[in-house]
């Protein structure tokens, strides 16, 4: 069971990988496409169905606040103990270790492990994450520019995701025209798969040879300290049965790309961040695998 779970996913960013390495297949097109269509109509469309009671979607939202604080909590000390003085390296640290692949590998993996009520739960983690990785994220990347939490409020407001989330709410009232669903329906079906193609392009931009010395300690403290930090918010909200499980995955996931990204941005270190990426991503099919043995995902 855990290799039906795992290994479809990895398999297609070993084709998104490949298509980088040997193709030399741009990412960016694919990156406006998923940022600005697929995954804006995946929250759209899977808040607009999700059978999810109201307390549930409040509390995996409460989740994930929690869990991204309590990495960023822990990522300050952290980045001053390896980067004295080096406040680049510090916010690289911060990215890498505070905010989760959840969009680009743990939708797909909740897919395969707990179908679409997974995915429901998932895309509510996603949603909460896009709010803080376009606040608490800019924030921590630009931090030395003296950045205003105004700023950040306004950097927000130019994503897409918001505005899905709150149409789904809207919708969920009013009623949603059947043709637009269709529509709106099958984008949301060619998110994952695009989302895992676009984690393989990204990871065909990196070379192990480049890597950062302090990778390993913090791509194995980003898996285990942040499952750590799931297993032990879950059962501290009383989560239970699939939704438990769901917010254990998305909690252990390796680093995410748009932390690469933000990295590159703004010039924080993207050699580390880009360092961190590849191994936390290549290290999660052993912490993940054990994930979901734990979570009696396995057979």
């Amino acid at each position: 069971m855990i290799a039906e779970v795992l290994l479809p996913t990895f398999i297609i960013v070993g084709i998104g990988w490949s298509l980088g390495r040997l193709a030399h297949a741009p990412s960016r097109p694919l990156a406006q496409a998923a940022f600005w269509i697929l995954s804006p109509a995946l929250i759209f469309e899977s808040l607009r169905t999700a059978q999810l009671p109201l307390s549930v979607a409040l509390a995996v939202i409460a989740f994930t606040a929690v869990h991204y604080l309590g990495m960023f909590a822990l990522s300050l000390p952290v980045g001053r103990r390896l980067f004295p003085g080096e406040r680049g390296a510090r916010a690289a640290t911060s990215l890498v270790l505070t905010f989760g692949n959840n969009g680009n590998l743990g939708l797909p993996i909740l897919l395969f492990a707990y179908g679409q009520a997974g995915v429901d739960v998932g895309v509510v983690f996603l949603a909460a994450n896009a709010v803080l990785l376009s606040t608490l994220g800019v924030a921590i990347a630009s931090w030395d520019g003296g950045i205003r939490w105004r700023s950040a409020v306004g950097n927000l407001l130019r994503v897409p995701w918001p505005y899905a989330v709150a149409g789904a709410l809207v919708f969920r009232v009013v009623g949603f025209p059947p043709l637009l669903a269709r529509a709106t329906g099958l984008l949301a079906q060619g998110a994952i798969p695009l989302l895992l193609l676009l984690l393989g392009l990204e990871l065909a931009h990196v070379r192990a040879a480049q890597m950062a010395r302090q990778a390993g300690g913090l791509s194995l403290l980003r898996l285990l300290g942040g499952g750590a930090l799931a297993w032990a918010l879950a059962w501290a909200f009383g989560a239970e049965g699939l939704v438990r499980g769901s917010l254990i995955l998305q909690g252990s996931v390796p680093s995410a790309v748009n932390a690469f990204l933000l990295a590159v941005q703004y010039d924080r270190r993207p050699d580390l961040a880009a360092s961190v990426l590849l191994l936390s991503t290549l290290l999660s099919v052993g912490t993940l695998s054990l994930t979901l043995f734990l979570l009696g995902i396995a057979g």
